[in-house]
């Protein structure tokens, strides 16, 4: 355990690091990331200059890759169908005209598909963030059970992520890699302090970057409690210093004791509707010289911390764990209005050991999030500071209070109404296997993912006896602001083993066989996918160029085989974490799951989400249709695998 005194000198050293890094900082990223320079002796972004520009596949190549992946999801006759249409587009003068427009613009840009994946998948489409975009990570519940607790775990989750943003700032956080293979680590210098501003028809980012980091202003956290608004301040302005772990503690101590009362109109809730429907009322609220300055605070801060006030309900769950997992996720309607989901790091206190992030999903990965929240518990588990109570006066906090006018207290009742309905028809369970992890798979010398995968897809298989198209996330790191390309574990391999799951006639030893060859093939995928050699990201690419160039989409895209290979029944990702955590959010389709999950050495936790309207699915019974797939398939490796 670490000292107090101890704890603030490392502390205090980190930051006049920081201080006296800002000017070689800004030399890697200047005005643009066009020409970066390597930083000497350091560390997080001493590779990114050598790391590779993000590749275009051949078209020929991503054809052929488009119609392998689709063929086990068609009858004969669509496949027949599909087939043509690709191969007309293929042989056509506008593939080759879209192709080329599309490595002019790589030639001109650090990343191809950088903007886009900004505008068109995040900042352009108006649907609401909580449940369909933005996830929530729970992590183990701490011991704490009361306010006091509650209040010194926020306090050093304060002092833990401000100790992880002094490690990416100083570049001291080691780089990340796959195999060779360095990681792109620009989504970590986007984590802490960005937020998301409601506009109409797009959004605006506002990324904290080094650059642009000001300590006059970038020195406090946003604090909900009870629906209401206030900014503390957790920096020196003038050194740098982290504030004394005792003033930030006191201090939350006296933001509780202003806001016992909730209040019924906390414009919380607003950020959970519809994008369109919060820009209206923030363009409105923002004419308001008092409601703009507190805005700003907001977008200003490093993070919003959301310190809820009691038990959360486990009504309409399976169990506590479900019903604390969907506290982080939307607030479940007790906490929905004490929230701010469109700052990108939003951490949830409860009130009995309960917490975890809830994050807009713009600028980064869960990933990164994961990597945070594990440094920062790590930190929490390893911190001794001697909590002292004395007078809480308030020096360091300040209320934000917003001019509400009826208009907006209307939209305020009609925007919960709208995320209470979202909230209800979601359901939400975290299964928690423990009955082997990563170990199992290892050691029959096969991928603990790819044996996930195929389990997802026995459990689909046999709940709706059809083959369940997946989406999985597959990292592009390994490219300079590389971002994410899908994994389709919906192959024809894995449908022949799932045929012969439910066929009495096919032998165990040949099911164990199609299982190896099912495996091994999602394993090859996944490597497809992180070297881009798969077809999604480059599709995209294509479309998105011919619409700027208006150009007549090709006929490809409007085929049915390629509007079923873009309807995920599954929409999977694993998010790895050092601790017993899971990360859920919403399908992707009315009648699909959700599932992410988190592999450990000897146990796995998924967080499994459907939609109640649809009576096909359930997720408590695909939570236990995945803990049989999983048995099953450690079954047939242990008993029938050939040996070697």
């Amino acid at each position: 355990m670490i000292s107090q005194n101890k704890l603030r000198a490392v502390m205090k050293n980190d930051f006049m690091r920081i201080t006296n890094r800002y000017r070689e900082v800004l030399k890697y990223y200047g005005s643009s990331f066009s020409n970066p320079i390597i930083l000497k002796n350091t560390r997080t972004l001493s590779h990114q200059t050598s790391l590779p520009r993000l590749p275009i596949p051949q078209l020929q190549s991503t054809v052929g890759k488009y119609l392998n992946a689709v063929k086990p999801l068609l009858d004969k006759k669509e496949f027949d169908a599909t087939e043509k249409a690709a191969m007309n587009f293929l042989n056509s003068d506008d593939a080759q005209k879209l192709q080329c427009l599309l490595v002019e613009k790589s030639k001109k840009t650090e990343n191809w598909i950088a903007d886009w994946w900004y505008d068109k998948v995040y900042l352009e489409p108006r649907c609401s963030l909580p449940i369909i975009v933005s996830p929530g990570s729970i992590y183990p519940q701490d011991e704490y059970q009361n306010l006091d607790g509650q209040l010194q775990f926020a306090t050093k989750y304060i002092l833990g992520l401000l100790n992880f943003k002094s490690m990416i700032d100083n570049q001291e956080f080691p780089v990340e890699k796959s195999g060779d293979s360095y990681f792109c680590m620009d989504q970590y210098y986007k984590l802490i302090g960005t937020c998301r501003i409601p506009k109409k028809d797009k959004d605006q980012i506002n990324i904290m970057h080094i650059q642009n980091f000001n300590i006059s202003k970038n020195n406090h956290v946003t604090v909900l409690h009870n629906n209401k608004f206030f900014s503390l301040q957790v920096i020196d302005t003038e050194t740098g210093l982290i504030l004394d772990p005792n003033e930030i503690y006191l201090n939350l101590k006296f933001i509780v004791e202003q806001s016992k009362e909730e209040d019924e109109y906390g414009i919380g809730i607003l950020t959970s509707d519809e994008r369109d429907v919060w820009a209206s009322a923030y363009e409105i609220l923002n004419q308001n010289e008092i409601n703009k300055a507190n805005f700003e605070s907001i977008h200003d801060s490093l993070f919003v911390l959301c310190l809820d006030t009691k038990e959360c309900s486990t009504e309409g769950f399976a169990d506590k764990k479900s019903a604390n997992a969907a506290q982080i996720l939307h607030g479940n309607k007790q906490f929905s209005s004490n929230r701010w989901f469109d700052k990108t790091v939003q951490a949830v206190i409860g009130t009995n050991g309960v917490w975890g992030t809830s994050f807009e999903h713009t600028v980064a990965e869960a990933v990164p999030h994961a990597v945070m929240n594990d440094h920062i518990f790590r930190y929490i588990k390893n911190s001794e500071i001697n909590f002292l109570e004395e007078k809480r006066n308030g020096t360091l906090c300040k209320e934000l209070v917003f001019q509400v006018s009826d208009q907006i207290k209307n939209q305020i009742k009609k925007s919960q109404k709208v995320f209470n309905s979202q909230i209800d028809n979601l359901d939400l369970y975290v299964l928690n296997f423990d009955l082997f992890g990563k170990n199992f798979p290892k050691s029959q010398k096969v991928s603990p993912d790819a044996f996930v995968q195929i389990a997802f897809q026995l459990a689909f298989y046999r709940a709706h006896n059809k083959l369940g198209n997946a989406y999985e996330s597959g990292s592009l790191r390994k490219f300079n602001f590389g971002r994410t390309e899908v994994i389709r574990a919906s192959s024809i391999e894995a449908l022949e083993f799932l045929k012969s799951m439910v066929d009495s006639n096919v032998e165990n030893q040949e099911r164990t066989q199609l299982l190896l060859r099912a495996i091994k093939k999602h394993r090859q995928l996944t490597v497809n996918a992180m070297n881009n050699e798969s077809f999604d990201k480059h599709f995209f690419g294509l479309k998105q160029i011919a619409l700027e160039n208006g150009i007549a989409l090709p006929e490809l895209f409007n085929d049915a085989g390629y509007k079923k290979a873009s309807y995920y029944y599954l929409s999977t990702s694993q998010v790895s974490s050092k601790f017993e955590a899971v990360t859920t959010f919403g399908p992707l389709v009315d009648d699909g799951y959700g599932s992410c999950y988190n592999i450990m050495e000897e146990k796995m936790f998924f967080g499994i989400s459907c939609y109640k309207s649809c009576t096909e699915t359930n997720s408590k019974v695909f939570g236990e249709n995945l803990r049989n797939a999983l048995l099953d398939c450690q079954a047939l490796l242990t008993k029938f695998k050939p040996k070697l």
